[in-house]
């Protein structure tokens, strides 16, 4: 049998040959006709073997064309490789059951496709070639096309090992399902807890399937643009629900080494769980809410009808020792003063629990920008009376800042500390009040959820007094907790409650650092920015 090298055509055949010749030289897969020879040939490896019960083996194969990406590949020009048979050109194969397939495909007429390593030793290089191989001509010739494929490989293999990562990861983490896809959005893999009104199979079923075709139709218009975008490299980030399913989804691309996407991960959350008890938190601290608004509404009605009846008793009180003091004697006049004492302070508690009251009834307040050190000489002033009473010092550090706030509550506010700071100061002891301020980052803010940008103002009022024991750091702030008797200091029991609605109101946060016996600092955290302020 003639090789395709030594056929004799006619003249007019050569253009046409040198141009097929030609045009599979521009090709950058390699290409190789083999052609089986079934006679001996002396000093040639025999590959009878593979055809036992063959009456016309073939003994080997001999190449009769190759195209410039075979000379390029193989480091041997066409002249070395025209002619020769298999064991010379790549003896390092003759080992390997290449030859057999491509045997079988001349004999059975079946093409074929598979990959296979090869190392040439004379180039010393090594790489995986996706083969595809097919019959030609009349049965003795079979086509070999080839293109390096070491790379597609590694990516396969590390898109394999990805999705088994992802599919442990999903197994692993409660309330998760994961799909990944190829860069086509051909599903990988699926695992885990996958949205069943969303996904129209369960995840066993979704593996080698489109992922468009298996998003139910009236979500998947949506989902064919999150998997577009994601394919150019932009990620989502969202919640989503599926009737009773609620979920929080990721989508995004992964890329490999050099920067290319490869893979899109698709990650669901099941948080229906979470959102149900959010949504009952949210009912209950509304019912909570309604409920406080309506117990402070009481204590503004009742405290505003209590002092009617207040008066009364003190006015009746007066008359009483005024026209009938000969009369009810001594004792009866100490009576008298005892229940006008008692007037007075519940006089004074009821003021104290309208004014709290009043912090929530009434309706918010526009914000002005609060200058506060010009607030704190202001308040010395108010409070000179009760200063020089007790031989009082109030040192004021400026500068202080400007801060958006309701001017009538920031007085309160802050009135109640210096207050409480000349008070609560042991009676052979010259009280020393220091007030600062000083800007900090909202993160730094203590018990309060800031945003990182935010920034507070932090006011605190230094005392030298008798100290706070730290278990009682609480129960100051609640009404009516009172740490001291009657005769020890004076006063209602809702002034350092009302200074903590006043903080809240601002949205911002009180804290105390104190030492019994060694004195007591409160800090105050109020917004410095407007926006924050009229968000409360």
């Amino acid at each position: 049998m003639k090789s395709l090298s030594s056929v004799t055509v006619k003249s007019d055949e050569v253009p046409s040959l040198a141009l097929m010749q030609a045009a599979l030289d521009l090709s950058p897969t390699g290409i190789i006709i083999y052609e089986a020879v079934r006679n001996d040939l002396e000093g040639t490896p025999q590959l009878a073997p593979l055809q036992p019960h063959s009456a016309n083996p073939i003994r080997t194969l001999r190449l009769v064309l190759v195209n410039a990406k075979t000379e390029q590949t193989l480091g041997l020009n066409r002249s070395q490789l025209l002619g020769q048979t298999v064991d010379a050109v790549f003896p390092e194969s003759m080992n390997t059951d290449l030859w057999q397939t491509v045997i079988e495909v001349i004999a059975t007429g079946q093409p074929c496709q598979r990959d296979f390593f090869y190392h040439i030793q004379r180039t010393d290089t090594a790489a995986w070639y996706g083969l595809t191989i097919k019959p030609v001509g009349d049965g003795e010739r079979a086509v070999v096309s080839f293109t390096d494929v070491t790379e597609l490989r590694a990516a396969r293999l590390s898109l394999l090992g990805d999705s088994i990562l992802f599919k442990a990861l999903s197994s692993t983490v409660p309330e998760m399902g994961v799909v990944v896809t190829d860069f086509f959005k051909k599903i990988i893999t699926a695992s885990g807890v996958l949205p069943g009104l969303l996904l129209k199979t369960n995840p066993d079923e979704l593996t080698g399937e489109m992922l468009e075709n298996m998003v139910l139709p009236d979500f998947r218009e949506d989902w064919r643009n999150y998997l577009g975008t994601a394919r150019e490299g932009e990620a989502h980030f969202f919640s989503d629900h599926w009737g009773g399913w609620r979920s929080e989804v990721y989508i995004g691309p992964v890329y490999n080494d050099r920067g290319a996407v490869v893979m899109i991960l698709i990650v669901f959350r099941n948080v229906t769980e979470q959102y149900r008890q959010q949504q009952a938190l949210i009912q209950s601290n509304a019912a909570l809410q309604q409920s406080n608004q309506s117990l402070e509404q009481f204590a503004y009605v009742a405290s505003h009808d209590l002092q009617e009846p207040l008066r009364k008793i003190k006015s009746f009180g007066d008359l009483l020792r005024s026209q009938y003091g000969p009369a009810i004697g001594t004792k009866g006049a100490d009576l008298i003063g005892r229940m006008q004492s008692a007037s007075d302070r519940m006089s004074t508690l009821i003021q104290s629990l309208l004014a709290y009251a009043r912090l929530s009834a009434e309706q918010k307040q526009q914000p002005s920008m609060v200058h506060l050190e010009d607030l704190f000489n202001d308040l010395v002033s108010d409070l000179s009376v009760l200063i020089q009473e007790r031989q009082g010092v109030v040192r004021l550090k400026p500068p202080m800042p400007i801060i958006p706030g309701d001017m009538q509550q920031l007085r309160q506010l802050f009135q109640n500390l210096l207050t409480n700071a000349l008070k609560f100061v042991p009676a052979d002891r010259t009280p020393i009040i220091t007030v600062s301020a000083q800007i900090v980052e909202g993160p730094n803010v203590p018990n309060l959820a800031t945003s990182a940008d935010s920034v507070y103002a932090q006011v605190s009022v230094q005392d030298n007094g008798i100290g706070i024991d730290r278990a009682n750091f609480d129960k100051v702030f609640g009404l009516f907790n009172r740490l001291h008797g009657r005769q020890q200091f004076e006063g209602s029991g809702i002034g350092l409650a009302t200074s903590k609605k006043v903080v809240e109101n601002h949205k911002g946060t009180i804290s105390i650092d104190s030492e019994v016996d060694k004195g007591t600092t409160f800090n105050v955290y109020l917004p410095m920015e407007m926006n924050q302020f009229e968000e409360r």
